[in-house]
């Protein structure tokens, strides 16, 4: 009789623990759940621009932004705990199996089989196939459970981060290199995934790869021509070498002696504004000659690192080939990344008739904003025109009249008008007035 007693209250008591237990094991996988599909969504939130949008500037777009802002710190925090909860439900559920399930007569083999196909389809797979659906929603869901345990889990990542790198620096031998350099193909394939999981957008994946065309760039390629140069011989006279340093549409103007092709120096023309119209021989420097076949990186690290002083490009023969600053390269590397675009905005009042215009603006809005006739067969927009006019590539400075307009060439970059300043001729006096 007491022997039964007891064996019933250790049954009572193993049911009750094993009660406790299953309800322990089933939070902890409503958790795993929860970061499992978190894991997944934020590496395939390909609809949370579309979120953004719908949700506009309210709490929601706040919460997914602070997300996608820094994805990977969220990701880090997702994987920091989902080992933790994996450990803790493999210790709870060998206890499950080998103590409460076993004494009740269950088979620890086909128990613990059971359990982990369980674990896995509700605390794994499903949770990932319902984030890779619904991303954005998934991501709004896990902000609950991470943002609060963030104060725990960072320092946890952090501490784990440092632990491993000192075991690695005590036990890898150093001949062994810790990290591979990633080469080119493998760094294009990493900004195709970034964009494909909506981490970047075709303007930054553009700019990315226009910057990595930069190791196959000479600074021929980026040059500004020695027939778009502004140039000066050291033999004029002051009269005319003021004239020439004041009307520069360049910043800089290379001075010469006998020839274009034997330089004595370089005059930045904004320093010999800005100290007052001096001699300009007190500002002459010699630049530095740099072969037309050298890579721009190369000249960028050893000729370039001021943006005070441009390079001059010497030819096969020791002739004058062309100039380059980094504003050149900056604008051949931008130029398809970050293309102008003649929208109605760009036409910008400067007062006094006076109107800066994008290149591409065209010219039936010019018509229509500014009431002048510039109707031309055939072409779309200002910079077209004026190319067309000039008939050749034009410099910052040149001039046309048309239509009763003066259009002066501001800014080029390679073949292209980007930017032309518009003076309106004064209108003549009424006619009936006159009369």
């Amino acid at each position: 009789m007491t022997l039964h007693v007891a064996t019933a209250h250790t049954v009572a008591f193993l049911s009750m623990s094993l009660l406790v237990a299953a309800l322990i094991y089933l939070n902890l996988l409503l958790i795993l759940a929860v970061v499992s599909a978190s894991e997944t969504a934020i590496h395939s939130a390909r609809d949370v621009e579309a979120q953004l949008l719908a949700a506009g500037e309210g709490a929601v777009a706040r919460k997914l932004r602070a997300i996608t802002a820094n994805p990977f710190a969220q990701l880090h925090r997702a994987l920091l705990l989902s080992a933790a909860l994996n450990l803790a439900l493999a210790a709870l559920g060998l206890w499950i199996v080998t103590g409460p399930l076993l004494y009740l007569g269950w088979n620890p083999w086909i128990t613990s089989s059971v359990l982990f196909l369980a674990t896995v389809l509700l605390g794994d797979m499903a949770p990932k196939f319902f984030a890779a659906r619904a991303p954005s929603v998934v991501l709004l869901g896990s902000l609950r459970l991470l943002n609060p345990l963030r104060n725990v889990l960072d320092p946890l990542a952090a501490f784990a981060d440092h632990a491993t790198d000192v075991l690695l620096q005590k036990f890898v031998t150093r001949h062994v290199k810790m990290r591979l350099p990633v080469t080119r193909d493998e760094f294009e394939t990493l900004v195709e995934m970034r964009q494909e999981q909506g981490l970047l957008d075709s303007d930054e994946s553009a700019m990315i790869h226009e910057a990595l065309d930069i190791e196959a760039l000479t600074v021929r390629d980026c040059m500004i021509p020695r027939v778009d140069l502004a140039l000066m011989s050291s033999a004029d006279a002051p009269q005319k070498a003021t004239a020439i340093l004041e009307k520069s549409a360049s910043r800089f103007v290379v001075v010469y002696g006998e020839t274009p092709d034997s330089v004595e120096g370089v005059i930045d023309t904004s320093a010999w504004k800005l100290a007052n119209r001096p001699d300009w021989r007190t500002l002459l420097r010699t630049p530095a000659f740099v072969p037309e076949t050298m890579p721009v990186l190369e000249a960028l690290d050893h000729h370039l690192q001021s943006g005070g002083q441009p390079v001059l490009i010497a030819d096969e023969y020791g002739g004058l080939e062309g100039m380059i600053t980094r504003r050149e390269i900056a604008d051949w590397l931008l130029y398809e990344a970050a293309p102008w675009h003649g929208e109605s905005a760009e036409i910008r009042d400067l007062g006094g008739g006076r109107y800066l215009l994008d290149g591409g603006t065209r010219l039936d809005h010019l018509q229509k904003e500014l009431g002048i006739e510039l109707d031309v067969g055939g072409i779309d927009t200002i910079g077209g025109l004026v190319f067309n006019q000039l008939g050749h590539v034009p410099k910052p400075g040149e001039r046309i009249t048309i239509a009763g307009a003066d259009i002066k060439v501001r800014r080029t970059v390679r073949a292209r008008i980007q930017e032309v300043e518009l003076r309106l001729k004064p209108k003549p006096a009424d006619e009936s007035a006159e009369l």
